[in-house]
């Protein structure tokens, strides 16, 4: 079957400047133990760190080593060069499925939903029709080549909001694993966890936090390439390597343990070794691209890169003002992230999910660009390609043009439906990474 995807005119360009370097597929795992950390004050302003040279290779891998432990790398079965225009790489980038099984209690608030005055137009009763599309979808991307998916979080719909019990969240994560193993077979698939992803119980004695996500995560992990190193005592985060590229997933829930406002938390621990993975990807001399639930960066303030206004479709065209909740969609404390990120010019992309929207701004040279959720208006996957010398990021709409329109109509927000649709320099993205030889 051909992809649908939606056709935007406009090609934004970023350039940078990395050397790359071909290198074989393999997936970082770090075994420390995650440390308990407590909540950070966020701060509104990004310390001035000027970007730092590595001065000496062998004492820098020695820190790394000696911060993170010991760690194991798979190597996929091939090892891709870049030939007669061919991508190094490809992978998709999806999430916010928000799948519920079908249950009373789902009926029960997608109506409560439906009669508020205002409401967004997530329309989780149609999840059971959406999602085949999506995974069908995806099987044809894998077919095709690809390389593996990422489900950047809020897999089913646990943590605040949904009133799930504890016993309907559960069943929904088996449930939605289920799905994604008999459409994808095993195509590796890597999952980080969003808010939604906590448990909703935060009293349930048996687990808490994302205990029951990474269970049912875990589960029917058939290759080497998986989510995450599923062992006792293992994080939530991980890195692949692959032709002189560095995919960095991180856990934003790290260290909570309820979903009490949406925001997410990157922890000490994991922040040491996140610092680790850029020094030894820059000692490597590989690019990075981050990928994270929450927001860094609010997408709202900046211009769009081709400086054209923010626009969608006819009727959906957005007011002024910002389409961000500063108490719900960011990273606590995403200033010590990005003054962290400050120190590296390696890092060109940073993707996320959360605000169910096509967006992109830069900062610092990074491209940070969130992604529309598949049950919510304009319903897309975005799929990532790397070439030798640049980055595409491509925005790929789901076969459900009634669902689309169920959920464009029932978002009374004024604008928020050309927000969520996002400007054509969020859908297709070039980024240049280095000058041709």
């Amino acid at each position: 079957m051909t992809i649908p995807m939606l056709c935007l005119s406009v090609v934004v360009v970023l350039h940078v400047s990395a050397a790359s370097e071909p290198s074989a597929l393999v997936e970082r795992l770090p075994t420390d133990q995650r440390q308990a950390v407590g909540h950070r004050d966020e701060a509104d302003m990004i310390p001035q760190v000027g970007r730092q040279l590595i001065a000496s290779k062998k004492h820098h891998r020695w820190k790394a080593r000696r911060r993170t432990g010991r760690r194991g790398a798979f190597l996929l079965p091939r090892a891709k060069k870049a030939s007669n225009g061919m991508p190094l790489l490809r992978f998709a980038i999806f999430g916010d499925t928000h799948f519920w099984s079908a249950s009373p209690a789902r009926t029960g608030w997608q109506k409560r939903v439906a009669a508020q005055a205002v409401r967004d137009g997530l329309i989780v009763d149609e999840v059971d029709s959406i999602l085949p599309k999506l995974l069908q979808q995806l099987s044809t991307f894998a077919a095709s080549g690809a390389d593996f998916a990422v489900h950047t979080g809020d897999a089913v719909c646990g943590g605040s909001t949904f009133g799930l019990t504890p016993a309907e969240f559960t069943q929904s994560l088996v449930h939605y694993r289920a799905l994604e193993v008999s459409a994808l077979g095993s195509w590796p698939v890597l999952h980080i966890p969003g808010n939604h992803d906590l448990d909703p119980n935060p009293d349930w004695p048996r687990r808490g936090g994302t205990g029951s996500w990474r269970g049912a995560m875990c589960a029917n992990t058939t290759r080497p390439l998986s989510r995450l190193t599923c062992s006792t005592g293992s994080p939530n985060y991980t890195s692949i390597r692959a032709a002189g590229w560095r995919v960095v997933l991180l856990d934003a829930q790290d260290g909570l343990t309820r979903d009490r406002d949406g925001r997410g938390l990157i922890g000490a621990a994991q922040l040491d070794w996140l610092r680790s993975e850029l020094e030894d990807a820059a000692l490597a001399g590989e690019q990075v691209i981050l990928v994270m639930h929450q927001l860094l960066v609010d997408p709202s303030t900046g211009q769009p890169m081709d400086g054209s206004t923010h626009r969608g479709q006819t009727g959906d065209a957005p007011p002024g003002g910002s389409w961000i909740e500063s108490t719900q969609d960011f990273i606590l404390n995403r200033a010590e992230v990005l003054s962290l990120l400050s120190n590296f010019d390696n890092v060109r992309l940073s993707l996320h999910g959360h605000v169910h929207a096509n967006s992109i701004v830069t900062r610092r040279g990074v491209a940070f660009v969130t992604t529309a959720s598949p049950i919510e208006f304009p319903m897309h996957w975005r799929e990532v390609t790397v070439h030798e010398c640049e980055l595409r990021l491509t925005t790929h709409a789901i076969d459900v043009p009634r669902q689309r329109d169920k959920s464009r109509q029932a978002d009374r927000r004024g604008g928020r439906n050309g927000f969520k649709l996002g400007p054509a320099a969020a859908n297709s993205v070039v980024i240049r990474t280095c000058d041709p030889a």
